[in-house]
């Protein structure tokens, strides 16, 4: 969980062309809310390939925004013991920055790096445990991942507006959502020890 989860790479990519062509006759500036496509369709004088290219530049890691409270709250589920561990698809140069930019903001942390020329999805990660819980903004992914609690992550995009499962719309929210999950296991120790 990286991209449009931890970072909001929306926003972040939007920056980038706005500062890359301002100075173009056809510029006109894009706010971040407005681009609804998975290639960033609505940067019109970028080309795909322009875009893409943004993702394997350091610059990318340097301007990166955070979604809000991301790192407040990770780091709060750090404290309260909780593992952390991001996963995300790209292709090398990308994944290199990430595990860098990762490792910066949380040393603690491990980093999984899915190949996109090997995977189309991260569904051969086993999650596979009955107190995992994946956070991702892409629906694909969550159908196909065997982790036993599975959260989409974000607004309303077409890669995951039929996902027909838990949402968490900000960190805030995601803080709250575990720990109602964490009270509700409490609980059942409790009873179970009250049985006994």
């Amino acid at each position: 969980m990286t991209d449009n989860t931890l970072v909001n790479t929306i926003a972040t990519i939007t920056k980038l062309y706005n500062e890359d062509f301002q100075w173009y006759s056809k510029f006109r500036p894009i706010d971040w809310h407005d681009v609804k496509t998975w290639d960033f369709e609505e940067l019109e004088l970028a080309s795909k390939d322009y875009i893409n290219h943004y993702f394997n530049q350091p610059r990318f890691f340097r301007e990166a925004i955070l979604m809000d409270n991301a790192l407040e709250v990770i780091n709060r589920l750090h404290q309260r013991g909780h593992e952390i561990i991001f996963c995300s698809m790209c292709y090398s140069p990308n994944g290199r920055g990430k595990e860098l930019f990762l490792k910066g903001l949380f040393p603690y942390a491990k980093f999984i790096n899915v190949d996109m020329k090997k995977y189309l999805d991260k569904s051969h990660i086993n999650m596979n445990s009955y107190t995992s819980l994946f956070v991702d903004d892409s629906g694909e992914n969550l159908e196909t991942s065997n982790a036993a609690i599975k959260i989409c992550f974000g607004d309303l995009f077409p890669w995951n507006e039929n996902y027909d499962g838990d949402r968490c719309y900000s960190w805030l929210d995601l803080e709250h959502y575990i720990e109602d999950l964490e009270n509700e296991n409490l609980e059942e120790l409790t009873e179970d020890e009250d049985a006994n």
